[in-house]
This record gives structure tokens, sequence and C-alpha cells, in this order.
């Protein structure tokens, strides 16, 4: 594409209500309603073809733990490529992950499913970096908060939707999920635009080749491969903003640790059925897609990214401490509130500041770290969360949680001073 048009494509992307804005929001969104289809028959079905606990453990760790590890250079292929082919590759493994999944009768082949799915799970990370390439700064939290709605709402309808083609069989939502983000691949392939001129995506390649190798076309060609496991070097090379992936990390581990034990600690100390706690979890959704489809892109321009982070930390931490041990049902709503909203002004504002101060050569790798960082955090803070709550009973999880996310908030006081990358 010309350059001239490329122009053209950015401005109509960044501008309010601009096409481009909404085709990526419909591509995230349902990329999240096909995974809410499938997630939560994913136990159901894994019991039925005779897996254990601790087999279904590491099938629901198995997508976290290869997005961890390819989520980086998926970031930085879409810095040197473009974003729009790397969001077709995710939607592309998507579609063949739930495909595998609704044919495999074995452990092997769910396995298999899931790590595909993580692998290319690049859609979040590079629609950031999307939001990124066409936004102006003043307007850029409001364009990440509408990625951060388009991934609460996918992933609170999802299971109403599956749950009633669940109704049929278990096989029936996964294959709709299948379906559902193959015709999503299409209709990015049809009227997404590639939001990066091919100046920049030359720059990107001659700044990845020096900075990855440093010896020439050969050892370029291997370093997508040594990108994978080198997270430690990435975090090196991004290290100005460090402190913001500690933060999102520490927010996400103490989410995590909630996603893990809710189910368990909602019937045993509220009383609610298994009915209830998925109007729970959807009600929380409901109000994490508010916070950032709309709220962010009202206070962002007011308090600043950095403001917001802090009081999202804040109340994500208040919201935390009495869950568990406070059993009157009105406070559970208050704490919730809190909880999903702090959630989502905290993720929404690092992921606009990560943004904001990188160079535009390395969005595509530096958000592709934070979706690597957050990885992880959802890998160990369910974990932790099981155990603390094994140990110790129902309260301790989200006391431990709440110390978390005070402990990110104080960190986040000091995101005024990091400098532009």
């Amino acid at each position: 594409m010309p350059t001239s048009q490329t122009s053209r494509a950015a401005a109509s992307a960044a501008a309010p209500g601009g096409a481009a804005r909404l085709i990526l929001f419909a591509t995230v969104f349902f990329d999240l309603l096909g995974f809410g289809i499938v997630i939560p028959f994913l136990p159901m079905y894994a019991a039925r073809l005779g897996i254990g606990a601790g087999a279904i453990g590491l099938l629901l760790s198995a997508y976290s733990m290869t997005q961890f590890i390819f989520a980086p250079p998926l970031g930085r292929l879409s810095d040197r490529i473009g974003r729009r082919p790397v969001i077709m590759l995710g939607l592309l493994g998507s579609s063949l992950s739930y495909l595998i999944y609704g044919l495999t009768n074995s452990f092997a082949g769910l396995l298999i499913s899931r790590a595909v799915h993580g692998a290319c799970a690049a859609t979040i990370s590079t629609a950031q970096a999307y939001v990124a390439d066409t936004t102006e700064d003043s307007k850029r939290a409001q364009a990440m908060g509408m990625i951060g709605a388009a991934f609460g709402l996918g992933f609170v309808l999802g299971p109403a939707v599956g749950g009633l083609l669940g109704a049929v069989s278990l096989r029936t939502p996964v294959f709709f999920a299948a379906a559902l983000t193959f015709a999503n691949l299409i209709f990015a392939a049809v009227w997404l635009p590639e939001s990066r001129p091919p100046r920049d995506r030359a720059r990107g390649a001659e700044h990845g080749a020096h900075e990855d190798t440093g010896a020439g076309t050969r050892e370029g060609a291997r370093a997508g491969l040594r990108a994978s496991f080198a997270l430690p070097r990435l975090l090196r090379r991004h290290r100005p903003i460090a402190l913001l992936f500690a933060v999102a990390f520490l927010i996400t581990f103490a989410i995590g640790a909630l996603e893990a034990t809710f189910a368990l600690t909602v019937p045993a100390v509220y009383g609610y059925a298994a009915a209830g706690v998925g109007g729970l979890l959807a009600f929380a959704g409901l109000v994490q897609a508010i916070a950032q489809g709309y709220l962010v892109g009202k206070l962002a321009p007011r308090t600043g990214e950095a403001a917001l982070a802090v009081a999202g930390a804040a109340a994500l931490a208040v919201g935390l401490a009495p869950f568990g041990s406070w059993s009157s049902h009105v406070a559970l709503y208050g704490m919730l509130v809190l909880i999903a909203s702090g959630y989502g002004f905290a993720t929404t504002a690092v992921a606009t500041l990560i943004s904001r101060r990188t160079g535009r050569e390395l969005q595509g790798e530096a958000l592709g770290i934070n979706q690597s960082v957050l990885s992880l955090a959802r890998v160990l803070g369910p974990l932790a969360g099981g155990l603390i709550y094994q140990a110790l009973g129902p309260a301790a999880p989200y006391i431990g949680g709440a110390a978390m996310a005070a402990l990110a908030m104080v960190l986040a006081t000091r995101i005024r001073h990091i400098r532009a990358a």
C-alpha cells in the first residue's frame, strides 16, 4: 500500500468511531467469545475422557505457558512484518486448536489443542500494538480501553452461549467456536487494514536484526526461535519500563489467585450455587468492560494513566482484602465492583503507558512481553491461590492477593519517573 494510503488508513483508525477500530474491536471480541465458549466446558469434557484432576490442571495451564513463551517473539514479528498478518495467524491458530479439541479423544490431543491456542494467542497484544500505531497519545487510553472491553464482553457472553450449545453436546460449543473464529479470520483478512507503513516495518526489521543478532542473515533466521526462550534478555532491552511489567505481573497474579478459588469460596462463604457463581462472574466481567470501555476514556485525560494505575491497584487491594471473610451479599457485590473496575483501570493504564514509552519500532515486542508477563502471572497466581486456600482457608488467598495489589500500588506511584525508552 502506498504511504499516503497507509496514512489515511491510520488516520481513519485513529478517528473516533473509525472503521478500522471497530473491526479491531470485533476481531478481539469474537476471538474471546470463542475462548469463553470453550473454557468452562474443558473440565467436564476432560473428565468424560477419564482425565484426572491433576491432568485437567495441566490442560488449563498449558495455554498460559505457551503464550508466555511465544508472545514476545510474535510481538516482535508484528514489528517486522506488520500487525495484520500476526492477528490473522492468531485467529488461524485459535480456529485450528478448537478443531483439534473437538476431534480428539485423548489427553494428548487436548494438551496439543491448548498449547497451539496459547502459542498463537497474539491477538490481544498485537491489537494493542495496532492501537498504538493508529492513535494519538491523548486518545490512546480510551482506545486501549476498547480492546479491554472487547476482551471482557467476549469472556462474559462466551459462557452463556456455550451453555446453550452445550445442551446439545459437549463437542458442539467447540465446533461452533472453531467456525466463529475462522469466520473472524476471513472478516479480518477482508476488512482489517495494515497499521504499519512499509517504512516502519523496514525499520523494525533492521532494528531487530541489529539487536537480536549482530551477526548477519543466518543468525537472523534463528532469532525468532531464540526469542521464544529469551524473556530475561528482552526485559533487559526494555529496562526503562521494567517497572510497568512488574506492576502488570503483581495485579494479574492477584486476580489469578481469585479466579482459581472463586468457585470454591462463593458457595462455601456466600451460599451461591453454580448458576449464582456464573452470574457473579458475568457481573464482574460487565463491570470490567464498562470500566475499560467507557470510564478509562473519561478519566485518563483528567488524571493521567499513572494516577489511574495507582487508583486501580488500590481499588483491587481494597476489594480483595475482605473477600471470603465478610459474608454479606451486598458487600460481595461491592467487593466485585472494586476488584473488576480496579483491575480494568490498572491493566489498561499500564498497557497504555508501555505503548507510549516505547519506540514505534518496538511496540509489538514490548506489548508482547507484557502479554508474556501476564501469562506467567496467570500460571503462578492460580497455583499459589489454590495451595494457600487448601492450607489456610477461604480468606487467605485474598489477603495475599490484596498484599500483592498493594505492592503494585506502591510501585505504580513511581511510574511518573519512567522516561520514554
